[in-house]
């Protein structure tokens, strides 16, 4: 995969019949990867290259600002990283600012399809809306296709359980600590890259010492406050645990926290940076009467922990 920006002249990358989809794909979820097979099988139909076009930011973070509880699946990074996985031969990412934001549907196309990637098919998703004018009406998009030269097409909603799977949804069960559902409804196990930040220490005293994963990108949505089974790949290697979001009640009851607890894990990785996946939720975060009480429900959910994932202690 090829990743180019808007600050490159796009024209000048001479796509071969490029088969090209626009969309924020926050989550790059089931419904989203169907899009993105299809514009790989039309690529192949064609004999040209698959282009997905995107944007960076999120056009919500610029079109409301002030909405500090909107929060992305998806870093760059992330969504980069999710990309590469699926062979596409050209992502486009798009700065979203307000000059972007002013563009009518029909100048988008014609700027950044036509003009720039010269696009020769459109595959548009169930709901794309294009532009400030949100662009939608299939009629206007055949108008387009006719007088700018490409064909275009609509891929209909991929549906889970008679609700169609959409980033909302998915930020809904996440939101919920539904973690098991949000991962099937993404066909990925949802993870949250971060680093590791010295803490007080107290898990060690109990027995459990934890890693305190510090997110730079602070819209990136967390799982709402509990405990969860987790899968953390360091170093390329991956290794299983616990994780608690929250506020810990029983030591400090206001500050946050996004700590990890490794199973038989004695390596030092403070600064280091780790990806953790969210496998399964325990339990709400609740507050003990003393850090013993703490340690025996520690010890049951690792005892969940490692039943959940097959193993024994």
């Amino acid at each position: 995969m090829r990743l180019h920006t808007d600050r490159q002249d796009l024209s000048a990358l001479k796509i071969k019949n490029p088969v090209v989809t626009v969309g924020t794909f926050d989550g790059l979820h089931r419904g989203h990867q169907k899009i993105v097979e299809r514009v790989k099988q039309k690529a192949d139909n064609f004999n040209g290259e698959s282009v997905i076009v995107t944007f960076q930011p999120h056009p919500r973070i610029v079109l409301k600002p002030g909405d500090d509880s909107f929060k992305i699946l998806n870093t760059h990074l992330d969504k980069v990283t999710l990309f590469y996985k699926h062979n596409i031969d050209h992502l486009v990412v798009l700065k979203f600012d307000m000059d972007l934001a002013g563009l009518t549907g029909e100048e988008f196309i014609q700027e950044y399809l036509i003009d720039g990637l010269g696009m020769n098919h459109f595959v548009l998703g169930y709901d794309n809306r294009l532009g400030k004018d949100q662009l939608r009406d299939d009629h206007v998009y055949q108008a387009l296709s006719d007088s700018l030269g490409f064909s275009f097409e609509r891929v209909e909603p991929l549906k889970d359980r008679d609700r169609i799977i959409s980033s909302s949804l998915i930020r809904d069960r996440l939101a919920t600590g539904n973690v098991a559902e949000a991962n099937d409804l993404l066909g990925y196990e949802y993870f949250v890259f971060g680093r590791v930040a010295f803490g007080n220490r107290i898990g060690k005293s109990i027995g459990f010492p934890t890693a305190n994963i510090k997110v730079k990108d602070t819209r990136k949505m967390l799982p709402c406050n509990g405990v969860y089974i987790v899968k953390v790949n360091w170093n390329g290697y991956d290794y299983f645990g616990m994780s608690n979001i929250g506020i810990r009640p029983t030591i400090n009851k206001s500050h946050f926290t996004f700590e990890v607890h490794l199973f038989d894990f004695h390596h030092d990785v403070y600064h280091d940076y780790l990806t953790v996946y969210f496998l399964e939720r325990i339990r709400d975060e609740k507050r003990f009467e003393s850090l013993q009480e703490l340690e025996k429900q520690l010890v049951r959910d690792k005892e969940t922990a490692l039943s959940f994932l097959g193993k024994t202690d």
